[in-house]
């Protein structure tokens, strides 16, 4: 029996694939995958024997109970326009672009709604994945998808209306993450010293690694780790000074800006959205 159907094989689409298939909540015989380059399906064949691939979207929305719409924000309309004699009441879209909102998904389709924000973390079965269903999706629907999801990653609910910021703290932050380090490793590389950057970068991701497992495994939180690390008048508390006066104004920006991009983006979405 088909469970889920993903629509999309891009980056995002491809790892929910393999991620879902290698924590064994979910078979590969239990899945559809659309895409319609062709090159891919064979692809994704050469991976999973028995997994089940069409080029035909339709096909996977008859075939499967759960869909998750791995396309973007501007193309759901398109695929929702093209799918919907296809879907029925008992349909449960999942739809990971959050600039489309919940309530023109049930419009158009007549199905019920999960909106998921993934993490590229979920590729090593980690992370946050950030979920808010739709009043329709019954309790049952909710636990499936949950738990489905629970096998790559941490699942948190949140309002639809938080879903933005929540996804500039979880999905966008390891490329966030990647720039702040990178930066760093830089800097250290403009100091008179004999290290090189190879063995820099070494060293900030295993300590970045080792310090995350502090905070889960030791559930510590920032200002403890500060506070073990940093003693009073020492040379970790003159860069953590740095820090704290330099780096509220950039963070404030970022959001600033990630934000208003979002706003736009979603501004784009809603005026194509008209008259359907």
């Amino acid at each position: 029996m088909i469970k889920v159907g993903i629509i999309g094989y891009g980056s995002m689409g491809s790892m929910l694939v393999g991620s879902l298939i290698r924590s064994g909540r979910i078979k590969p015989e239990e899945m559809i995958v659309s895409t319609r380059t062709k090159n891919k399906l064979q692809d994704i064949k050469n991976l999973w024997d028995s997994i089940n691939v069409t080029e035909d979207n339709c096909e996977a929305v008859r075939r499967a109970k759960y869909i998750i719409l791995c396309v973007k924000p501007l193309q759901i309309k398109d695929v929702l326009l093209e799918t919907r004699h296809c879907i029925t009441p008992d349909t449960n879209i999942i739809s990971i672009a959050g600039s489309v909102p919940m309530k023109f998904i049930e419009k158009v389709s007549g199905a019920k709604v999960t909106k998921l924000t993934p993490s590229l973390t979920s590729e090593v079965l980690d992370g946050i994945s950030l979920v808010c269903h739709s009043a329709s999706v019954s309790a049952e629907e909710r636990e499936y998808i949950e738990t489905l999801l629970g096998g790559i990653s941490t699942v948190m609910k949140v309002k639809e209306e938080d879903l933005e910021l929540a996804a500039e703290l979880t999905s966008c932050m390891p490329g966030f993450i990647a720039a702040i380090f990178r930066n760093l490793v830089d800097s250290a590389m403009r100091q008179e010293s004999g290290l090189g950057r190879k063995e820099a970068e070494e060293m900030v991701m295993r300590t970045l690694y080792g310090t995350a497992k502090l905070f889960i495994e030791k559930n510590m939180g920032f200002d403890r780790m500060i506070e073990r690390v940093a003693t009073k008048g020492g040379i970790t508390e003159e860069g953590v000074n740095v820090f704290d006066e330099m780096l509220p104004e950039v963070f404030d920006e970022m959001f600033r800006r990630t934000l208003a991009k979002r706003k736009v983006v979603r501004e784009k979405v809603e005026s194509g959205l008209e008259n359907v």
